[in-house]
């Protein structure tokens, strides 16, 4: 019998090891895979702790996805590196490492004509801008909060009673319940004393939402209200860390402030009011009749501080106002995701739809993504002045003053 010796044998036994642990790593990937249809491979390309706790929470197996034969894998190594084969690669911006640039810095050499890559962010348009010309020409399908995007990142979701998810979406017939509002909600509100809380931790915002803030505290002072502040920006935590809970045993209103403006930017947030049963606030520039049942919520920006310090304090002496915010509850459920069906669902859906044979790149991406008017966050600082750095008109908030 022939024997290696040495170095020799080593070296084999070295690269009998790697090969095994290579097909091992694909067969343990995330078990996506069913023989029903061809399997559609997707590749995160650049690490997305979202995206990654959405895939191995809810593995797509598990789900009742229309379709359910795709799998999803970080490992580059997946087909010996021969990233073609894949059938969808997502990019995602912030990337980590930060910063990151396509142009420059590793990304695929070649990309077959079948190939969908996705631009992926679940930031504001503000807070990500893209400016770059490698933007353009280079994805085919967005994967963002916007509800104009090929696939829609959803904070949360609206179902009805039937369980059926009526938003966010761009045109929702809400229905409105003129039943009394059922006593176990009810007695969520019963020992509250306090007006409103602010969970922040984004100190720097540029949408001015601090000045409101402000002049809503010196105008609640009328009334001996207040704003409690908690996180990073105030230096002051949530009992026993549990912030949840001290809103539901506490708090009247919650404010749900975005921490920029940006079209259909409406995060998680507002959960804080809604699973504890507190009426969020809202300070954002989205359309919020898209993703939030009406009269279940004030927003900020339609009401003069002085306005909604008056209404904070009407419904905390009337609680038959207050309880006209929760005739929701009779009609609808708000919950972050739900265990049959996700944002990646969504994703595997259209690549087994007619959409995917034919997906052009986005000629204009920097323009669709940052819109005309947000294009001037991609200049340089030189050309702004205090005033123009901010990122929204502000004529509504210097009558404050």
């Amino acid at each position: 019998m022939f024997k290696f010796k040495g170095y020799e044998e080593c070296f084999i036994c070295l690269l009998s090891f790697m090969i095994f642990y290579v097909i091992w790593s694909i067969f343990q990937s995330n078990g996506d895979i069913t023989p029903e249809t061809q399997t559609k491979n997707i590749l995160i390309w650049n690490e997305n702790q979202f995206l990654r706790h959405l895939y191995e929470q809810y593995p797509i197996s598990k789900l009742q996805c229309q379709s359910n034969n795709c799998l999803i894998t970080e490992k580059k190594y997946y087909f010996f590196s021969d990233y073609q084969r894949f059938d969808a690669i997502i990019f995602s911006f912030p990337p980590h490492p930060y910063p990151y640039n396509l142009a420059t810095l590793d990304v695929p050499d070649n990309r077959s004509k079948s190939q969908v890559y996705i631009f992926f962010t679940i930031e504001s348009a503000f807070n990500v801008p893209a400016c770059e010309l490698y933007f353009d020409d280079f994805f085919n399908w967005t994967f963002t909060s916007r509800l104009d995007s090929d696939i829609v990142w959803k904070y949360f979701v609206v179902q009805n009673i039937t369980g059926h998810e009526v938003a966010p979406s761009v045109n929702v017939n809400w229905e409105v319940s003129n039943e009394p509002v059922s006593s176990k909600v009810k007695m969520n509100w019963e020992h509250r004393t306090k007006a409103a809380a602010w969970l922040v931790s984004n100190c720097e915002s540029d949408n001015f939402r601090n000045v409101y803030v402000t002049k809503l505290q010196e105008n609640l002072i009328h009334f001996s209200l207040k704003i409690d502040v908690y996180g990073h920006c105030n230096n002051v935590e949530c009992p026993n860390e549990d912030c949840d809970s001290m809103l539901s045993r506490e708090y009247y209103f919650y404010l749900a402030f975005e921490n920029s403006f940006s079209d259909d930017y409406v995060t998680e947030k507002v959960l804080h009011g809604y699973n504890n049963y507190v009426v969020p606030i809202v300070f954002g520039s989205s359309n919020y009749t898209r993703f939030l049942p009406p009269g279940s919520y004030i927003n900020a920006r339609e009401y003069h501080p002085y306005h909604l310090a008056f209404l904070i304090n009407e419904a905390m002496t009337d609680h038959s106002k207050y309880e006209k915010y929760f005739t929701w509850t009779n009609s609808y459920t708000i919950v972050r995701s739900t265990p049959k069906y996700n944002d990646l669902c969504s994703l595997c859906d259209a690549l087994n739809s007619e959409k995917a044979k034919h997906a052009p790149v986005y000629k204009n991406l920097r323009l669709w993504w940052n819109k005309p008017s947000g294009m001037k966050w991609c200049l340089s600082n030189e050309f702004f002045n205090e005033t123009t750095l901010e990122n929204t008109n502000t004529n509504h908030l210097f009558q404050l003053y």
